[in-house]
């Protein structure tokens, strides 16, 4: 990248002349090109916040903001307090909770103290709210007026809270107690004659979530109502903040990663693949590996009690990865989709027994489907009608319980409060295997029984 190229030039060269055309060149850089390009060319913490002070103005502040929680942590430890405390106070109020949380105790102390009381009010404010909640990425910069004042009063007062508010397409209206009653949007402002009243105007039909309301709760409530920002309110429905569609595109990413760490049984982490130090990655991984391998022993240990059986049938042992595989196989397709409905909205913990009743019929079809199939290559192949059977039947049996395992599952753990993407995976399909093998043989010594007896 071109950036990044001039950014190293720029940490290496003595020549003041050469290092403020460098400079030049980043200001005339989006912010967020700005940041990229200094987490590209991976300069020392103090270097960044060098570079960040000579590219001044409110770029430098805008840019800040735009770098990695892991780069953020860094230059504020490494920096001076009074030095960073421009570009603490210029973030938005819920990125600068999530930094400050994530800083050494003894730099948070350092800093906090700098800060404008009307700052820390907000921080403390925002701190109290539990992770992964409505309240915990809102932010407090918003546009509130009264429904009293005339279109005219009112844009008079938004162009003096506009340089200080995260967004202004949506105002927001409430009484004297901070109650929520309605909302316009700045265009709908803008086209209203000036002497018409806020009251005339607003929208009462409101769209607002509780303080507590999940994030992925939350950005179904965006995607549903086509928002770009949302209002946050407590149980007397006073208003304490807005989440803004660039948070949730922000949460959307972060529970995307996570669900995808968990469906390749890997223990979440939040730092990029080069920051998170060896030991912890290898243990993040290692955690779940070792997990499956003590699952899949259970394979084995099944195996070996039913010796008996493949030592009369010896075929047997030919058809096992193709059970294992084929009901594993179908207990991570159940698993997926229905973890995939829930993150949507689609499905509920309360449609478990409509969910139940389509993958019952749907093992069973599937299982017909291909046991028939599966019976053909055998009895085709080796001409053996009892080991056809035995292989058909443990298809049906094995697909049928996969398919309701894989389904269940899912909102099972969502009901005990558990993640529902650790069953879209390997550790459903290592237990599927468990369960299918277990089934295979129980289903071979039944028939080899009642055939061969």
């Amino acid at each position: 990248m071109t950036h990044a190229l001039n950014l190293s030039q720029l940490l290496n060269t003595a020549d003041a002349q050469a290092r403020k055309a460098e400079i030049d060149t980043l200001r005339n850089l989006h912010p967020s090109d700005i940041a990229e390009a200094l987490e590209e060319s991976q300069a020392l913490p103090t270097q960044v916040v060098e570079i960040l002070l000579e590219v001044g103005n409110h770029k430098a502040v805008d840019a800040f903001a735009q770098l990695s929680i892991e780069t953020q942590e860094d230059c504020l430890e490494a920096g001076n307090a009074q030095t960073m405390l421009r570009f603490v106070e210029n973030m938005e109020p819920d990125d600068r909770v999530d930094l400050l949380k994530a800083v050494d105790d003894e730099v948070r102390e350092d800093i906090m103290p700098l800060i404008a009381q009307a700052e820390r009010n907000a921080i403390r404010k925002l701190w109290q709210y539990a992770e992964g909640t409505a309240g915990a990425v809102m932010t407090t910069e918003y546009a509130m007026l009264s429904k009293d004042l005339t279109v005219a009063e009112a844009l008079a007062q938004l162009r003096l809270q506009a340089p200080n508010k995260e967004t202004i397409y949506y105002i927001y209206i409430a009484d004297q107690l901070r109650r929520l009653i309605g909302t316009i949007s700045l265009r709908d402002l803008i086209m209203s004659k000036p002497h018409a009243s806020l009251a005339r105007i607003m929208e009462t039909n409101l769209i607002s979530v509780p303080h507590d309301m999940d994030i992925e709760e939350v950005a179904t409530v965006f995607s549903k109502y086509d928002l770009l920002a949302v209002p946050v309110v407590d149980k007397e429905n006073r208003l304490l903040g807005i989440i803004t569609v660039d948070d949730v595109l922000d949460i959307m990413e972060a529970e995307s990663t996570e669900d995808f760490q968990r469906i390749s049984a890997v223990v979440p982490f939040d730092e990029e693949y080069f920051r998170r130090p060896f030991p912890r990655l290898f243990w993040s991984r290692f955690i779940w590996l070792a997990v499956l391998l003590f699952t899949s022993l259970i394979s084995t240990t099944i195996m070996e009690a039913n010796q008996e059986a493949l030592h009369q049938m010896i075929a047997l042992s030919f058809f096992i990865p193709m059970v294992m595989g084929t009901c594993g196989n179908a207990g991570t397709q159940s698993a997926t989709m229905i973890v995939r409905g829930m993150a949507l909205g689609e499905i509920e913990i309360k449609d478990l027994g409509r969910v139940f009743r389509r993958e019952l019929l749907m093992g069973l079809a599937l299982g017909a489907a291909l046991g028939l199939f599966a019976y053909f290559r055998v009895f085709l192949q080796d001409h053996h009608v009892l080991l056809g059977f035995i292989v058909a039947s443990a298809l049906v049996a094995t697909l049928l319980t996969a398919n309701l395992i894989g389904a269940m599952l899912p909102l099972i753990l969502k009901k005990i409060k558990l993640d529902p993407a650790l069953t879209a995976g390997p550790f459903i399909a290592t237990i599927i295997d468990a369960v299918g093998i277990a089934i295979y043989f129980k289903i071979a010594l039944l028939l080899m029984g009642t055939f061969q007896g």
